[in-house]
């Protein structure tokens, strides 16, 4: 079987699960090609794409993030393109038909990164690459379609450009995945026939996560990871724990990731007091933040739905923490609470209620037993569920279906 795999930016620092994806479905002795619309901006890439040799396997589209640099290599590309395959060239320009990924001339651009490729399935990876695969379907340049929605693709992104803007890939899919029940309520809203649709959450792979000594952890260190962004909700976060700093005052806040918010946010820090005890540490590796996950004692994700209606569809770093041992506290929005067990493997509170978070955090800072004993549940339900070699077979079945 030959997959091609349809990702944004790749490989995205922010976007592990799409990895753990492509190198489970590689150590599973598939076939799989990336192909990406662009280099990711940031030059930190995750260990495990070097160790994969996925650069090898990847060819990239080359689609401008400038518009007008899209319109002024518009002439060259299509005449290109209509030479070679003059009818798929035409059709690229079916705004009607395949919406956003024409008029922003993907379809164009990954007709000429695929050439005279053909696979027997091609898996897009989010809603709007969903339509660049439909037109590649129509093509013959895939036999079958899959498409995977994480989160703003079917939050934000229909009332954005139209509730109806995935009613042809919708027919034109032989299977929809999402990671949780909330995206797949989401999606059915949104008209998409359920009988297409498959929960399989993106995983971890528990390989990477050892089992730590609870003893050898940082007493009083507080680990967030998540880009710098509104629905991750650090805001509430920092003002939890300015309160859980009053009562234990060497306690540490630790946020991995970056984003347009930071200045912001460590102003915030500043004005509660909590400057020096607050530290961003912008973006890192995979093994980078599997060390953290190691000498962390609390995970806290504080996501909130955001003012344009984004949620977390799954929330991958609650698993990752928790197969690390790690006990989480998190809010009650999207598919988080479908990824926790609530009181065993960490605690769910109301979204932007810092009062609630601080009070959890402090339950847990004060009492070891208890993060050890939700930690070992956390890395039993991790590993039951969200592991990599679990999914990757549901995956694969799936793929046989829409095959055969």
């Amino acid at each position: 079987m030959r997959v091609a795999m349809i990702v944004n930016a790749f490989p995205e620092i922010s976007q592990k699960f799409i990895l753990n994806q492509v190198t489970g479905l590689l150590d599973a002795g598939v076939e799989v090609d990336v192909y990406a619309a662009m280099k990711p901006k940031e030059a930190k890439s995750h260990e495990i794409a070097e160790r994969y040799g996925l650069a090898a396997r990847t060819t990239y589209a080359n689609v401008p993030r400038s518009s007008m640099a899209r319109v002024l290599g518009l002439p060259g590309l299509f005449f290109r393109q209509f030479f070679a395959h003059p009818g798929a060239a035409l059709r690229a320009f079916r705004y009607g038909r395949y919406g956003t990924a024409s008029r922003n001339l993907k379809t164009l651009y990954f007709l000429e990164a695929f050439g005279d490729s053909r696979y027997d399935v091609i898996h897009c990876q989010f809603g709007p690459n969903g339509l660049v695969g439909a037109f590649l379907k129509d093509c013959g340049i895939a036999g079958r379609l899959v498409v995977t929605f994480h989160g703003s693709d079917i939050t934000t992104y229909p009332s954005r450009y139209g509730e109806g803007i995935y009613r042809v890939m919708y027919d034109r899919a032989d299977a929809v995945t999402s990671g949780t029940s909330f995206t797949k309520a989401k999606l059915t809203a949104n008209s998409c026939p359920e009988t297409k649709i498959t929960v399989i959450p993106v995983g971890v792979r528990m390989d990477e996560y050892a089992e730590t000594d609870f003893a050898s952890r940082e007493p009083f260190s507080i680990l967030s990871v998540g880009r710098l962004v509104e629905v991750k909700g650090y805001r509430w976060a920092i003002e939890a724990f300015a309160k859980v700093h009053e009562r234990f005052p060497r306690a540490e806040y630790l946020i991995v990731g970056d984003g347009g918010l930071k200045a912001s946010l460590e102003a915030l820090a500043g004005e509660l007091g909590v400057a020096g005890s607050v530290r961003f540490l912008g973006a890192m590796r995979d093994t980078e933040v599997a060390a953290l996950y190691r000498t962390a004692s609390v995970f806290v994700l504080p996501s909130v739905i955001a003012s344009d209606g984004a949620e977390e569809g799954q929330g991958l770093v609650l698993q990752e923490a928790q197969a690390c041992g790690l006990p989480v506290v998190s809010t009650r929005i999207g598919g988080i609470p479908e990824g926790v067990i609530e009181g065993e493997t960490g605690f769910i509170v109301a979204q932007k209620d810092p009062a609630a978070m601080a009070e959890r955090i402090c339950l847990l800072l004060g009492n070891p037993e208890l993060r050890k004993q939700m930690g070992v549940a956390g890395r039993a339900f991790a590993s039951a569920r969200y592991d990599v070699p679990v999914l990757t077979k549901k995956l694969i079945e799936l793929y046989g279906r829409v095959v055969s």
